[in-house]
């Protein structure tokens, strides 16, 4: 039973797409269009060696003086150079193009610190950080606090308290905000006092220091066009309810990362392949623009009628015209001479000329 099971199930074709056989043909089809685009360019270089190394056979030698042979290869290479001109030209408008789109597309992320200053005169102390127009549009605020705060005593008795943050606009409005509770990491006596031990002699010529960082999110906002931008970061320190102690520490900072979105920050990490990929892509759309532009003729080659050619054709159509109306006047003679004695009546030396060019003849009938 298992075994039918299992051919019914490898006789089902698998439809979905192989994604090592797509990156495959995505990589191959790439390396095409590179190596396309490098014979295109080498190709004037490619002509000029084959007409140096080129060896005729047999009666083939070109039988012309060497002052023509020399005008030729001059008018060769200065073909030559000037599509290799044209073909750098194009090369450096399609750098700058790609270059350009690419830049303009891609927006990595931005990493924003600083330090903040409380003040300690109002009962609650706020900080304000300008953080300005940094992240563009569609990016998202990751707002994190770091704190450096003493093992005192005091800070172990005081406990927990709360850190709010605000994202505030130009104009004054709170675009969004976010609070906190923070609070000093918990170590037993006995852990305190085992380290005190270990770490005696480098806590005295000062190595290290009785303290500990705190870090830890406190917003998170998504920058949008649809509302103001972000233009400060007001922080605030709330004490406990009941309470009016704020907590003591040595250093304060406000840690800022945006993240772009996925499409865009998919390209900024990839930066370099799709510089060289976009740069490839508006060379060939460019040398095909030159072909089409400057070099239909050669292209689509179209036949010039000059005066002369005009004037030749109609002196061929007259030409071909009078020896047609001269056959047909030969013609009717010669019925005239097979017909009846009793039908002919020609006077004596009517004549049927035909002459053509530089010879003539002449039909005489006697009755």
């Amino acid at each position: 039973m298992a075994s039918s099971e299992n051919e019914v199930l490898n006789d089902i074709p698998n439809f979905l797409p192989s994604p090592f056989l797509f990156f495959t043909n995505l990589l191959t089809l790439q390396a095409q269009i590179f190596s396309t685009c490098l014979l295109s360019l080498a190709s004037p270089f490619f002509s000029i060696f084959s007409f140096f190394f080129r060896r005729p056979a047999g009666n083939d030698y070109p039988k012309r003086d060497g002052s023509r042979l020399l005008g030729r290869i001059a008018a060769g290479l200065m073909a030559a150079a000037y599509v290799c001109v044209v073909l750098m030209s194009a090369l450096a408008v399609a750098v700058v193009l790609g270059v350009g789109l690419v830049r303009a597309w891609a927006e990595g992320p931005i990493y924003t610190r600083a330090g903040l200053q409380f003040d300690y005169s109002e009962a609650h102390p706020v900080a304000v950080v300008r953080l300005g127009p940094a992240a563009p549009v569609g990016h998202t605020y990751h707002v994190s606090l770091l704190l450096l705060m003493p093992e005192s005593d005091y800070n172990r008795d005081l406990g927990i308290f709360q850190l709010s943050a605000e994202l505030v606009s130009a104009q004054g409005d709170i675009i969004a905000k976010s609070s906190h509770p923070c609070m000093l990491r918990f170590r037993s006596w006995p852990i305190r006092l085992t380290r005190t031990f270990l770490m005696g002699l480098p806590l005295i010529l000062g190595i290290t220091t009785e303290t500990q960082t705190i870090t830890f999110p406190i917003l998170k906002h998504k920058e949008s066009s649809s509302h103001p931008r972000t233009e400060y970061i007001r922080i605030t320190m709330i004490p406990r309810a009941g309470t009016e102690s704020l907590p003591q520490f040595y250093d304060a900072e406000v840690l800022v990362r945006s993240q772009p979105p996925w499409a865009k920050e998919f390209v900024h990490r990839w930066k370099l392949t799709f510089c060289v990929w976009t740069t490839m892509y508006v060379f060939v759309i460019l040398l095909v623009m030159v072909l089409v532009s400057f070099l239909k003729p050669l292209i689509f080659p179209v036949m010039v009628v000059t005066t002369r050619d005009l004037i030749s054709s109609d002196k061929r159509a007259s030409v071909n015209t009078w020896q047609q109306h001269s056959r047909s006047k030969r013609k009717a003679a010669i019925n005239v001479l097979h017909a009846p004695a009793t039908s002919i009546s020609a006077s004596h030396g009517m004549d049927f000329e035909e002459g053509s060019g530089d010879s003539s003849e002449s039909v005489c009938f006697y009755k």
